[in-house]
């Protein structure tokens, strides 16, 4: 009896360690938080660039009409799926002028998933295609 409790309590613990995990990855992964019918043009400067799983991350400052900053944060693939599209970890750096296009959150925040970018000399890095698009080929090596 007391193997078939000890089995049970297991079972109990491992089932609300797991349920809400899953609920959460499957609530940060949703497309549907971001509008993926527009990309929003953006112009600013790299405050942030992390290069890391689950996916790498590009923090902009962005100013309006009036001076006032805001942070965007743009979501990429992850970094093996960002190399083949030829990005690397030195891709960017902090305070390189920019402008990016972003799949923005429906609910107004300041984050998305980034569909590209555009650096100071021309050279464009794809992160997300526009949906309906094939992905961009990997760059000649």
């Amino acid at each position: 009896m007391k193997n078939v409790t000890r089995v049970l309590l297991m079972t109990v613990a491992v089932a609300v360690g797991v349920v809400p995990a899953s609920r959460r990855l499957s609530a940060h992964h949703g497309a549907n938080l971001y509008d993926m019918t527009k990309a929003v043009m953006l112009k600013g400067t790299i405050a942030k660039f992390y290069w890391g799983n689950p996916h790498n991350e590009v923090t902009v400052d962005v100013k309006d009409e009036k001076g006032n900053v805001a942070q965007w944060v743009a979501y990429t693939e992850p970094p093996l799926v960002m190399l083949e599209r030829g990005w690397t970890r030195k891709s960017m750096t902090i305070g390189d002028e920019v402008t990016i296009y972003i799949f923005a959150a429906r609910n107004g925040s300041t984050v998305g998933t980034l569909n590209r970018i555009v650096l100071k000399d021309g050279k464009e890095l794809t992160a997300y295609p526009m949906p309906g698009t094939p992905a961009p080929p990997a760059p000649a090596k």
